[in-house]
């Protein structure tokens, strides 16, 4: 059995299945995905990419989309209603304050390992606060270390060594939280 992700790239794929590898750990499980290069294609395919992936096997779909500058309430609403329709056993919309790479920066350490390095970079404030986690990122990797952050190369690594513990101090990922708990019961 397979999680279909429905995502904006393939960074973001890659971080919610390393994330998803770890929370469900000792099971393990597959991913099918679909990309939409960019939010607009994603919000207007997901209904129809979801239910391909149900019916190619994947009972559990989780759609990401950063938030930017969009209304979540309503965001939340229309993916949702948009993926109904696939009837998929258990489904998520994970709608990340501003961008994904927020998540990330919740562990400093998993930054490290990342680039290979035993200095820790110091977080500036609250993740989720941001207004561009991605550019905090690339701009605390080369402060840090000298070296090039490119998101299509490191979020993945950085999800790799991220302690899942810590995001729970980011409120917008506790629907995965609960997404990874049902998926888990039904692996039993």
């Amino acid at each position: 059995m397979k999680i279909g992700v429905i995502a904006e790239d393939d960074s973001d794929v890659a971080v919610i299945s390393e994330i998803t590898r770890t929370l469900l750990r000792p099971r393990v499980v597959g991913f099918r995905r679909f990309v939409g290069g960019g939010c607009g294609k994603l919000r207007r395919k997901c209904g129809a990419w979801a239910t391909i992936l149900v019916k190619g096997g994947c009972p559990w779909i989780a759609v990401v989309h950063d938030l930017d500058e969009y209304d979540e309430a309503k965001l939340r609403a229309d993916l949702e209603e948009a993926i109904a329709p696939a009837r998929a056993r258990v489904s998520v919309v994970l709608i990340p304050k501003r961008e994904i790479e927020a998540w990330l920066l919740y562990d400093s350490h998993a930054i490290a390992s990342a680039f290979r390095e035993k200095r820790v970079p110091k977080i500036p404030g609250q993740p989720e606060s941001l207004d561009d986690p991605k550019k905090c990122l690339r701009d605390l990797v080369h402060k840090t270390y000298g070296k090039v952050y490119l998101h299509t190369v490191h979020n993945a690594r950085i999800a790799k060594y991220i302690d899942t513990s810590l995001l729970t101090r980011a409120q917008s990922f506790a629907p995965h939280f609960a997404f990874t708990t049902a998926v888990k019961n039904m692996l039993h």
